[in-house]
């Protein structure tokens, strides 16, 4: 992680790389939800690519989407889905992505606040407002988290992906 001064950025700049950091780290655990469905449902096929690219890359299909395929999958990764802590995995990602989201898609009400401080208001579907407030030190540690996060799921998907792994050569011993 580059570890950027945001206390000497302004308000612009700053408003800027919290976006597009968070944004970066939003892409990552997409892709890492993606690997781990396609990882159990294709395993090293040739047709992953094409399954990656036509199913679970499709406009359309949201990260939200992404999320619930994977927790209904949860069932069929049993007993390592448990071990590796993978519904309180799929929450985090969740949280980081409203979060994410608030901040990218909110109404900007920082005018009176200090400096690079950002206060970011979102309306949600009930009609509730919801006030994310991000300061350099606050961003600093959610950019922590997200990588602690990133580094998670990506030991998480090596766990299952054995998993996996395993079913694909049990199948394929029975077919002989």
């Amino acid at each position: 992680m580059n570890p950027l001064d945001y206390e000497k950025l302004g308000k612009e700049d700053f408003d800027a790389v919290v976006t597009g950091e968070l944004t970066h780290y939003a892409i990552w655990l997409e892709h890492g939800v993606i690997d781990i469905i396609t990882d159990y449902f294709l395993g090293k096929s040739k047709r992953r690519e094409d399954f990656r690219r036509l199913i679970l890359l499709r406009d359309g299909l949201t990260f939200q989407d992404k999320l619930e395929i994977a927790r209904g999958m949860i069932p069929l990764l049993e007993p390592r889905a448990s071990q590796v802590d993978l519904s309180s995995l799929l929450q985090q990602i969740e949280n980081y992505k409203s979060y994410r989201n608030a901040c990218a898609h909110g109404v900007d009400a920082s005018a009176q606040a200090p400096g690079n401080h950002l206060r970011v208001e979102l309306v949600s579907r009930s009609g509730k407002t919801k006030t994310v407030e991000v300061t350099p030190a606050s961003h600093r540690k959610t950019m922590t988290d997200a990588q602690h996060l990133l580094e998670a799921l990506t030991e998480a998907r090596k766990q299952l992906a054995a998993l996996s792994q395993g079913t694909a050569s049990k199948a394929k011993a029975k077919a002989s």
